[in-house]
């Protein structure tokens, strides 16, 4: 009776292994790189602040009723090398029904940004959206 050597996992896989493993470690290196950038240019600027205005600016709904879907950004007064600890812009948005102006400052305090100013004028109606409070919770 002949005993049947098996063979190892890596001789019988190494052919699917090799690539995948090496792709899935270039991703991962991909991916750190990424978030590493990202976390030394978000303390340097005040792109954090920025971003998240402009999330909470396309995901309100006041400001969707009023200006209509989608919501570009047409014309913007920011440079995020400007500061790192003080965010004060001016934007020209459009949307489907309206334009308006948004008009936003913040300061980082204690690591945190606080935002004094977060409003949206519709052009046309005055109307007058504030959506600070949002942006400080």
């Amino acid at each position: 009776m002949e005993e049947e050597i098996r063979q190892s996992w890596w001789k019988r896989n190494w052919k699917w292994a090799l690539p995948s493993g090496g792709c899935l470690t270039i991703l991962i290196v991909i991916a750190i790189f990424i978030g590493v950038a990202f976390n030394k240019v978000s303390k340097r600027t005040s792109i954090v602040a920025y971003i998240n205005i402009v999330t909470k600016l396309q995901t309100n709904k006041e400001v969707a009723q009023a200006l209509g879907k989608p919501i570009e950004i047409l014309e913007e007064g920011y440079d995020p090398e400007s500061s790192k600890d003080h965010l004060d812009i001016q934007m020209q948005l459009d949307g489907q029904k309206a334009d308006g102006t948004l008009i936003a400052k913040a300061e980082k305090i204690d690591g945190e940004w606080v935002y004094s100013m977060c409003i949206i004028t519709i052009e046309g109606t005055n109307q007058v959206i504030d959506i600070k409070d949002s942006l400080n919770d």
